[in-house]
């Protein structure tokens, strides 16, 4: 590989504690999220009050999901801390609100 491709990748990569970071897992923390947002949804289908809420409650459950996998499969995220989990964590929950919104401006009109 050219030393131009191994920059480009280490860019990519982001290094924790000289371990690098698996953003494999991220994907499926916000695929969840995402499912998680559409069923409460359903659920509140007549409360609108809650709607607005549903962003917080996904970026909330993010962050309980990074937790979790942190202590299930330390692996599966590859971070030193319970801390670095929950903010990834919480940025994946947050990303499924935009996600949602990607669905629903080209499918839902």
């Amino acid at each position: 590989m050219s030393a131009h491709l191994l920059g480009i990748f280490d860019l990519l990569v982001m290094y924790k504690g000289g371990v690098k970071m698996d953003f494999n897992g991220i994907p499926v923390v916000v695929l969840l999220c995402y499912l998680i947002g559409e069923i409460i949804k359903v659920l509140f289908k007549n409360k609108e009050d809650l709607y607005k809420l549903i962003p917080i409650f996904v970026t909330l459950f993010g962050g309980l999901i990074g937790v979790l996998m942190f202590y299930v499969d330390p692996d599966f995220l590859k971070l030193e801390s319970v801390i670095s989990s929950f903010e990834i964590g919480l940025i994946s929950g947050a990303a499924s609100t935009g996600m949602h919104q990607i669905v629903k401006q080209i499918y839902i009109r």
